[in-house]
Order: C-alpha cells, then structure tokens, then sequence
C-alpha cells in the first residue's frame, strides 16, 4: 500500500506527485520526505517529471508513440540532447507483452511508427546496433511474419525452446490443474438466442445454490461472468436478468420443489467500457468478495452473483476466485476465445466450466457448434494468424505526415527545426531528409520485399511538397484551432473549412484515426416562402 502526496518541485511553485511507505520506520515512509530529508520511492508518473529525468526503467503503452510527433522533448528518454545527437545510451532493451494484440488497424500504425522507435534507439544512425526486442504472447500464429512487419527483423527465436517433453522445457513446467470443461448450447426451436439466454442463466445460478456441497466448495461457482461480443448484446441481457431469468428460477423451483426462499439474486454488475475507468478495479474487487463474507445487513458485502462483461477482461484480468463463465456467441477470433475463456478455472484446485450459447440464426455460430469437439481438442492450432499491414497504401497515407514530423522534431535541434516548421524544408541542410527516405527504403525494402519503397518514396516527397508550399507559422497542437492552418491537426478532429485542407490530419492515438461526424439540428425546413403562404 502506498501513500501518495504532493511536494514542490525544484525551486518554483509547481508541484509534482510522490509515492511513499505509510510505514515510518521505512526509508521511504511517508510523512518524513520533508521533515527528515528522507526520499520518496523512485517511481514517477508524471509526463514532465520523466521528461526532466529520464528513467532506467520506462513502462507505457503503443498509444504514446503517435506523440514523438507532438512532443519533441520525448527525445530526452531516447538519450538525445538539444543538438539531435545522442548524449548517452539509448534503451537497448525494449519488451512488448501481449504481442498478439499488435495486430489489425492497431498493429498497422504501431508498424509504421515502430521505425521511427529504432532509429531514436540507435545511438550514431542507421547502421549501429539495434535493440535487443523481447515480446511475450500466449496465442499467436505465424509469429514470424508478424515480427518482420513491426519490427522489421527478419531473424527472431522462440523462447524458451522445445524440450525433450512437451510438458518440460527446462525453464518451465506445465502445471498440473483440473482445467476448464467447455459445454456448447444450440436451441433451434427457441425463438430467439434471448431465450436461450434467459433458461440457461437461470439454471447456471439456481443450480449452484443446491449443489450438495459447503459454502467454500460452492464459493468459485456463486458468481456468473457472462461475456458479450458487443454492447448490444449485452444490453438486451441486463434486461433479461430483471425479468426473464426470475421468472424462470421460479419455474425451475417449482419443477424441483425447492423452497422459494433459496431462489438466488439475478442483478447484475458490468465490466464495459460504458462505466468510468476509475470504476474498473472497484467492480473487480467485488468479484473478489467470497461468498464466506456474506453479511445479511452489509449489501454491499455480498458476492456478485451476475457478472455482464465486454472485452474489458479479454486481457490483464486476473480473476482466481471464478470457474463459472457463459460466452454468448462465438467470439471474432480464436484468439479472443482463448484469451476470454482463461479467465475462470485459473486456480490450482479450482476448475473451470464455459458454456457457449450459439444463436440458431448466425450460420458462423451454427458450425462451431457442429464442429465443436473437434474444434476445442485442437483449440491452439486454431488460431488466426495475425495481419500487420504498415506500408499498405492506406496506412502509410494516414502515417507518414506523423512519420515525417517525429523524425525532424526529435532529430532535429531543439530550438530550431523542431520548435518551429518554418525553416524547413527551406534550410539547406537535407540531413534529415536523407535519414528518413533511407529509413523507408530499408524499413519498406524489408517488409515489403521493395515492392511498396517507390510509392511510399514518392508520398514522402509529396508532403514535404505540401509543407514548402503552405509554408505553415507552427507545428499545431491541442486545443482550440488557431486561424491561420498549422502544419497539422489532430486525425478525428473537424478542421475549419477556411483552412481549405493545408493541414495534416496526424494522429495522437495509435486507436482513434477516423474523424467523427456532428450532427446540427436546424430549422431550414421550417422556414415557409411568399409562394407557400399564399397557396
């Protein structure tokens, strides 16, 4: 458990967050970082605090790549100086987890902004050595075709590699569990998958509370995660919880003679990107709750009985405590269905039951079902490969202005190139030019097998046709629109129209690159004429 507090930083009014121990007799306990001169933990997470001290040790997400273009004092974490020149070592280590998720539109712009990482890390230009890449995946295929489109390496190794045994490697060991049971339920003659939904919930939930076990032994089993692949789908579902599912408790107590006063709960947490993102981890801590802690007069001591969840807990969501899940529709990818399912039965003496509901109208949903067996026993061979496109044609049009601009400001000097657009490309001084078409052709020559380097060649010459000629007063930034059109604007924002498109949408989040559209509401149409009024 940590503290944090506020301290004034250097010899200003600005203030910047610490961390500290809550316990006093530690080095770094809180209370004594002013008093007795005693350090807060060397942990910073404060853009200008890492940008004053570069770490040793920097972790972030793919997202914050699209500011090299926006920042240019990111270059102090690379080891550059004012200069363009690197001052001290760059990072010669760079780890990737989660390396499958690097895929589709998101692995495309991460491919394209991935050159202009190795060329920052390589301390005297193009030609020295590159850092080490070390990248963790669970579900992959064709590994090493991904590898060379973002990283543009054409050797790679497989860690750790195959031992005598499958089940022993040397560094590691399979670990001996009872596993998950995946169950598949198809109901043709149900009108609709809701239906389906509905009776298969109720008898999830209802059952367990009669299981003829003790309260620890049903504990894993008490809470529901019920996964959707949309929010649509898991809208009409928290509806069916309220009304639906009880009204089918209620038949099944009935069929069974149950007494009604152990008919379970059926309301309903959610794990969506519809709640706030500080709400998260206080909805996974409920699911923690065990049902031992079960307080008659503390509601909010209670276990979560039902549990609707998006793609929220696809990955990073550990949830020991839960071997009960119901996966409604067959998700996108095989991945995603591993990845999804692992969530319960992660436990060494708990396992895991999935139950899939395929909808009778969706003829994907209709042959994983007829397929089912076969499908789940070779369930890792499966698996898509992945597709990592950067220098497809419509992917280097919306990356290379961003490409462009991350190299001139971060190797450019501080206090010319990279704070104002104006003296370039007009200096005479083509250094930097030379650098990123070299850095193209390489990049593009290897991952393309020198198919795509003449167009993308060709598109770089474009844009720095376009900067010479609109001649832009400043790079652009957040915020409100300034009058005269910067060089660029950030990609989803709707630009005045009297800039007449002499600016570079460029993107601030390797996510979000397609502009929104506004709707207005007006009156026009209301407005009667003359002729009108007179008929």
């Amino acid at each position: 458990q940590l503290v944090l507090g506020y301290v004034r930083a250097g010899a200003g009014n600005s203030q910047t967050v610490v961390y500290q121990c809550p316990d006093s007799a530690c080095e770094f306990s809180s209370g004594s970082v002013l008093s007795r001169g005693k350090r807060p933990l060397p942990i910073a997470t404060i853009d200008e605090d890492l940008i004053q001290n570069p770490p040793r040790l920097l972790i972030g997400t793919v997202d914050k790549f699209a500011m090299l273009a926006w920042k240019p004092e990111l270059r102090s974490f690379f080891g550059i100086g004012p200069d363009g020149k690197h001052i001290s070592a760059p990072p010669s280590l760079i780890i990737q987890d989660e390396l499958h998720l690097i895929s589709g539109p998101l692995g495309t712009m991460v491919g394209a902004y991935e050159m202009v990482i190795d060329r920052l890390c390589r301390e005297h230009g193009i030609g020295d050595v590159m850092p080490k890449i070390i990248a963790s995946t669970a579900t992959i295929s064709r590994a090493r075709e991904q590898i060379k489109h973002l990283y543009a390496r054409e050797e790679s190794m497989l860690f750790p590699p195959s031992g005598l045994k499958s089940s022993d490697s040397f560094f590691a060991r399979e670990a001996k569990g009872p596993g998950r049971m995946y169950l598949g339920v198809m109901a043709p003659a149900h009108f609709s998958l809701q239906t389906t939904e509905a009776r298969v919930f109720a008898t999830l939930l209802q059952s367990v509370a009669h299981m003829p076990a003790n309260e620890s032994s049903k504990d894993p089993w008490w809470t529901l995660l019920c996964f959707f692949n949309s929010l649509r789908e898991l809208g009409s579902a928290a509806t069916l919880m309220v009304a639906d599912v009880r009204e089918y408790m209620r038949v099944l107590m009935d069929r069974h003679g149950w007494a009604y006063k152990t008919m379970r709960n059926s309301i309903a947490s959610e794990l969506t990107s519809r709640i706030r993102g500080d709400d998260i981890p206080k909805e996974l801590a409920k699911l923690e709750i065990p049902l031992s802690a079960k307080v008659m007069d503390e509601p909010m001591a209670h276990p979560v009985d039902v549990c609707l969840a998006s793609n929220v807990i696809e990955v990073g969501v550990d949830l020991p405590r839960l071997s009960l899940m119901s996966v409604v529709g067959q998700p996108k990818s095989t991945s995603q269905y591993i990845q999804v399912s692992s969530r319960v039965g992660r436990g060494k003496d708990k396992p895991g039951l999935v139950v899939v509901l395929y909808g009778q109208s969706k003829p994907r949903d209709r042959s994983h079902y007829e397929h089912f067996r076969g499908y789940h026993q070779k369930l890792y061979a499966q698996v898509e490969p992945t597709s990592v496109t950067p220098f497809s044609a419509p992917a280097i049009e919306r990356a290379i202005q961003g490409v462009l601009v991350s190299v001139i400001r971060q190797l450019g000097e501080l206090n010319h190139e990279a704070e104002s657009p104006r003296p370039y490309p007009r200096t005479t001084n083509n250094n930097l030019v030379s650098v990123l078409e070299t850095m193209l052709t390489e990049r593009s020559d290897i991952v393309t097998d020198g198919e795509a380097t003449p167009a993308v060649i060709q598109l770089l010459r474009e844009r720095l046709s376009e900067w010479r000629a609109w001649d832009p007063s400043e790079y652009g930034g957040f915020g409100k629109f300034p009058e005269s059109p910067p060089l660029m604007y950030p990609a989803g924002a709707n630009p005045p129209a009297d800039w007449n498109g002499h600016s570079w949408p460029t993107l601030s989040s390797m996510r979000n690159v397609d502009a929104s559209g506004e709707a207005d509401i007006t009156d026009w149409f209301n407005e009667v004429s003359s002729s009108e009024e007179h008929q």
